[in-house]
């Protein structure tokens, strides 16, 4: 049987089997990814064929589909000579397009952090494979011009997406999978996380390093032996009290002064808590499907399988107990973020039987992002706020809940790959472990999000050279400034899942001349990152400043040279409007009066600079601001801003930066201008 249903706009799902109809992919049972259909389903096809077409004004699918009757699927897709291929997550980390490979959804540890079944054509059109088990893209590697997905497990279930473009394809893809969460405030700044010999007292002595030495920095983060029992698994975790004493007098949930996070939290820092987790999170996954299902059949007689008795193996989990239960009393003693190590959750347990009915080949993949969905929603159901949650496990869906860095693989160039292909799959606020390398530094700052890893040494700024403290300070100053641009394009990837970091191949869509590009990227619409070496190639397509020169750069290709405390090449697109604001301590607390509007003129450009509360989820009623800013030839116009979110400040004043060509500027104070129709007007001279 072959059922072919029009979900949305461009959006067909297609399922085929033989014999009795499969059960639900638990990808889609779970909410991972939103399968309902948009309106009224919609049947455009249900017969017992084993072909299914899709044709639209721009091209024609046919896929050739077969199902074993005890699992297992093949599909099969001609493809046309130009269909350029992109996606499948942090699979691996050897291309960026995917011609000739051959690639295993597979969660695995160090090789595979992030297998995401979902591919895309320079065309327009994309494919999602809705199965948990491992399976197969074989992608004109085995036989020319065809795309060939197989599994031995699992029901054959796919969503097509049918768009124009690459942008347009990302854009149908996250109506399923999610758009990119908006993080809180201090997750666009520095994370740092500190040494494992950390105690409370080197924490606030480190606190006050970076407040006293000039260095922002957002968030601290805690290695295991915050923990009396290091790596534990359980839900009896306590606090190390020889590292992180509280008096005895106080209750186990106490925040105030005698506790060291509550003084972080004065300083402007947030705190984060590492985690491992073996949990069987699918008893809470099955329990709420089973009472959304009774809310539904109010008169059906179910059996809860929560409650059936006998001796279990796994002593770890508390079946009708969830997972996050346990971390209330350490998010009222201050905590705001949290790292889910891999640990266990990108291992296999091969004897183990999940909820009392799946087996871990059906599980693996997915528990990564059912571990991220409890994280999420356990915070904000208790606490009615945004968590900093990040994982390295990515599979469809994990966008919608958490951030995720490039796990223990350091940063070397094909950490760069991973953000690059998870970004062509919508996911992305992707980063990874920063060290205290000038190359590292200067891509590190200039990632979705920032993230320092100092768990197993003592290279911290102020430990390290003085060269290397005035880059670390020079770079963290840089990335505080940004905070509004960096801020305002998360905003657009939660709207439109087209990424904060931008593979050239992404923006210059009609070329393949950068298919092979893989140590630039650009940083929302403006900012060209040159990341992991000096090796520059400019975009014909467009003019570029020197970001910190001011001057044009006329070459196409060639070897930057830096100049300290500068470890990089950053450029600036010709017709760009780039809002920065004065540097801070930390981004918490800090709402400044004025920004400034940095313009680089050569083409139109529009931007919106977008406001929330930072902190809640309010955003996704609507409870948000943007102000519009628009750049035609030598005037740029600033609307007044539109919409409204609780507790809204006044509106920013702005200094307009005008740069030209030789890299002089000419600065102006757009409170100083004519406001007409709700905008005003700043005109420089050419």
């Amino acid at each position: 049987m072959t059922k072919i249903i029009n979900l949305d706009g461009g959006i067909f799902r297609i399922r085929h089997w033989t014999g009795r109809e499969p059960r639900e992919s638990l990808l889609s049972k779970y909410g991972a990814i939103d399968l309902a259909p948009a309106g009224e389903a919609e049947f455009v096809s249900e017969d017992g064929g084993s072909e299914a077409e899709i044709v639209t004004e721009s091209y024609r699918l046919k896929f050739a589909l077969s199902a074993g009757e005890d699992g297992g699927f093949e599909i099969r897709l001609p493809l046309a000579k130009s269909d350029r291929l992109f996606g499948l997550g942090d699979e691996s980390r050897d291309c960026l397009e995917k011609h000739g490979k051959i690639a295993v959804m597979k969660q695995e540890n160090f090789r595979s952090y992030g297998p995401m079944p979902y591919i895309m054509s320079s065309r327009g059109w994309a494919i999602l494979i809705n199965c948990t088990y491992a399976h197969v893209f074989d992608i004109a590697s085995s036989e020319p011009d065809v795309l060939r997905i197989y599994s031995d497990k699992g029901a054959l279930d796919m969503v097509v997406f049918c768009a124009e473009d690459l942008a347009g394809a990302l854009f149908l893809a996250g109506k399923v999978m999610g758009r990119p969460v908006m993080l809180p405030k201090s997750a666009y700044g520095l994370t740092f996380v500190l040494n494992e010999q950390s105690d409370a007292r080197s924490v606030l002595d480190d606190a006050l390093r970076f407040r006293d030495r000039g260095i922002p920095c957002d968030v601290l983060g805690l290695e295991p032996s915050w923990m009396s029992k290091h790596y534990d698994y359980s839900t009896e975790k306590k606090w190390n009290k020889e590292r992180f004493y509280l008096p005895f007098w106080k209750p186990e949930d106490y925040y105030g002064d005698c506790s060291f996070i509550w003084s972080l939290n004065r300083m402007g820092f947030s705190l984060s808590l590492w985690l491992c987790c073996r949990y069987d999170l699918f008893w809470k996954e099955e329990g709420d499907v089973l009472e959304e299902y009774k809310r539904s059949n109010p008169d059906a007689a179910i059996d809860d399988p929560r409650l059936s008795a006998g001796v279990r193996l796994d002593k770890t989990t508390k079946p009708g107990e969830d997972w996050f239960e346990h971390l209330k009393k350490f998010v009222d003693n201050g905590a705001e973020a949290f790292k889910l190590d891999g640990a266990d959750q990108v291992l296999p347990f091969p004897d183990r039987l999940w909820a009392g009915r799946y087996l871990d080949d059906e599980i693996r993949n997915l528990y990564p992002v059912v571990y991220a969905k409890q994280m999420k929603e356990g915070f904000e159901n208790y606490t009615g706020r945004r968590a900093m949650i990040y994982t390295p496990g990515v599979y469809p869906g994990m966008q919608k809940y958490a951030a995720t860095w490039a796990g223990d693989t350091g940063c070397g160039p094909d950490v760069l790959l991973s953000l690059m292909n998870h970004a062509m799959c919508g996911h992305s606020n992707a980063s990874f472990d920063m060290g205290p390398g000038r190359r590292e530094i200067h891509f590190g700052f200039l990632a979705p999000w920032s993230q320092h890893l100092g768990w197993d040494n003592w290279r911290y700024p102020w430990y390290d050279s003085p060269e290397t403290e005035e880059c670390y300070r020079f770079y963290s100053r840089l990335r505080s400034s940004l905070f509004h641009y960096v801020y305002s394009f998360a905003h657009v990837a939660n709207a439109t899942s087209f990424p904060i970091l931008r593979p050239l191949s992404l923006v210059y869509r009609d070329t393949d001349a950068y298919d092979g590009v893989f140590n630039e990227y650009m940083l929302g619409d403006f900012f060209l990152v040159v990341a992991t070496d000096e090796n520059v190639l400019l975009p014909e397509e467009d003019r570029w400043f020197d970001f910190f020169t001011g001057r044009i750069e006329e070459r196409g290709a060639f070897t930057y040279v830096p100049e300290a405390p500068q470890c990089g090449a950053l450029f600036v697109k010709a017709g760009s409007i780039v809002v920065m604001q004065d540097w801070a301590p930390s981004l918490k607390n800090n709402r400044p009066e004025r920004l400034y509007v940095h313009v680089y003129p050569g083409k139109d450009a529009d931007f919106e600079l977008y406001e929330d509360d930072y902190s809640t989820y309010g955003y996704e009623k609507g409870e948000f601001a943007v102000t519009k800013m628009s750049l035609r030839k030598n005037v740029l116009t600033i609307r007044s801003r539109e919409g409204v979110f609780p507790d809204m400040p006044p509106e920013f004043r702005y200094t307009v930066v005008w740069h030209r060509e030789d890299g002089t500027t000419e600065s102006v104070d757009a409170q100083s201008c004519e406001v007409r129709d709700g905008a005003r007007t700043v005109r420089f001279e050419i």
